[in-house]
């Protein structure tokens, strides 16, 4: 699979945000990609054929998914209505007039029910790719330190099959760090950490704070718009490493995610302007690969959503206080967000400093219709304090990227690390005999 390039452009003016109640909580959750087997329509009635259905959430609340048959002449079809009520799953797919029933397992991995096609009735269970089990980040560390003595290959292959129902604190994933045997372990755990950056936090880590007032939001957005368009460009010049992880996961095979290389860049920002030097004799990291951490994504996400449904959500407990989340949504019509050269709709997040407007987390989710032979391009940024020159700045530390095709995903981790003033400086030597 080639590299995906992602690119943002900043816009430059900007419209009066939105601000509406959303509930964007899912009792259940069956996002991703399930696989199972449907039978086939026409001459080849009998004849069954590998399915995976990717479902994902929608702007309106609610799901919506598309069926992709995995055959030799693989095709997609929308799925035309989608229900999940009291661990019922129903769904119907017009273009192939047939219908799904079925009943979700509790931890969410496995839907068992039937397919009706053509009037032919057909048992049919989905499970999750890859997943086999779904879990807590509580029960989690609780795991890693019950399998104390276990080989690290050991540890790497349980870990490799779970997926986390909410996000991995820094804490969290420190003890849990710690727990882990080996360098496979602790890959496998690098991966779940870094699918849970995009989730909510467990509830019992948001903070019991009341909603603020619709004066009280406007003001946060306006300092976070105000810290885009003026703060960031007061940046010094400076470098910095940028390290990149790679994974690759194969659903076709089940197989999980496993390290595919470690690539190294320079990114140089000199006068408010971003640019970056890979390593020599070193290719760019496969899968969906990220610029414009420093500035341009920023800028791009924040103003288009400020144009689209910028929404509170909740507050988020971070290492300085409070931090004030907002979801937005933004249509493809809208958006500056380019994958492969085509423009995507998006949504996400962005965490804010509710006394200085500083984003200090920001989340995109590419809504891919309009990409046939991708499912998913997502990434976060991750931002805090950075000493630069005796002063304190805010600057990129972390950033994920997370792009699915129909059988193959790609995980890239990201550390920015190892800050530099970039100056140059002179010196005058006094003159030497032949050299004057």
């Amino acid at each position: 699979m080639k590299s995906l390039t992602l690119s943002l452009v900043v816009l430059a003016t900007l419209s009066g945000a939105a601000l509406q109640s959303q509930d964007a909580s899912k009792s259940e959750d069956i996002s991703g990609i399930w696989k199972g087997m449907f039978q086939g329509g026409g001459p080849d009635i009998d004849r069954p054929y590998r399915i995976l259905l990717n479902i994902s959430g929608a702007k309106s609340g609610g799901w919506k998914a598309d069926l992709y048959s995995a055959g030799e002449h693989g095709s997609s079809f929308p799925v035309t209505s989608i229900t999940l009520e009291n661990s019922n799953l129903k769904f119907t797919i017009d273009a192939l007039h047939g219908q799904y029933d079925g009943a979700l397992n509790e931890d969410a991995t496995l839907i068992t029910g039937h397919w009706t096609h053509g009037g032919r009735w057909q048992q049919s269970n989905l499970r999750r790719a890859v997943v086999t089990a779904r879990i807590t980040g509580e029960r989690l560390e609780q795991k890693l330190t019950a399998a104390h003595g276990e080989s690290d290959g050991q540890v790497a292959r349980e870990l490799s099959h779970l997926e986390v129902t909410e996000r991995l604190s820094a804490a969290r994933l420190s003890r849990c760090e710690q727990q882990v045997p080996g360098p496979h372990a602790r890959n496998a755990l690098l991966e779940l950490a870094d699918k849970s950056a995009f989730l909510d936090p467990p509830a019992a880590e948001i903070p019991a704070l009341a909603k603020p007032a619709v004066e009280a939001q406007q003001q946060m957005i306006k300092l976070a718009l105000d810290y885009v368009n003026q703060t960031i460009h007061q940046l010094p010049n400076f470098f910095a490493t940028r390290a990149t992880s790679s994974f690759q996961e194969n659903l076709s095979t089940d197989q999980p995610f496993r390290p595919m290389g470690k690539f190294s860049a320079t990114v140089l920002y000199r006068n408010g302007e971003e640019k970056l030097h890979e390593a020599p004799f070193q290719g760019a990291a496969p899968g969906l690969t990220t610029s414009g951490e420093f500035g341009p994504i920023l800028g791009t996400a924040t103003l288009d959503a400020a144009q689209g449904d910028l929404v509170w959500s909740h507050w988020e407990q971070g290492l300085s206080g409070p931090e004030a989340v907002f979801r937005y949504a933004v249509s493809e019509e809208k958006s500056h967000y380019m994958v492969e050269g085509q423009r995507a709709g998006y949504q996400g997040e962005i965490a804010i400093d509710p006394n200085t407007g500083t984003i200090l987390r920001l989340v995109l989710r590419g809504d891919m219709e309009s990409i046939i032979h991708l499912l998913r391009a997502d990434i976060v940024v991750e931002y805090g304090p950075v000493e630069l020159g005796g002063k304190t700045y805010i600057c990129p530390l972390r950033s994920v990227a997370f792009s699915q095709g129909l059988l193959l995903g790609w995980l890239n981790d990201v550390v920015f690390n190892q800050y530099h003033l970039y100056h140059a400086t002179a010196r005058l030597l006094p003159g030497v005999d032949g050299f004057r």
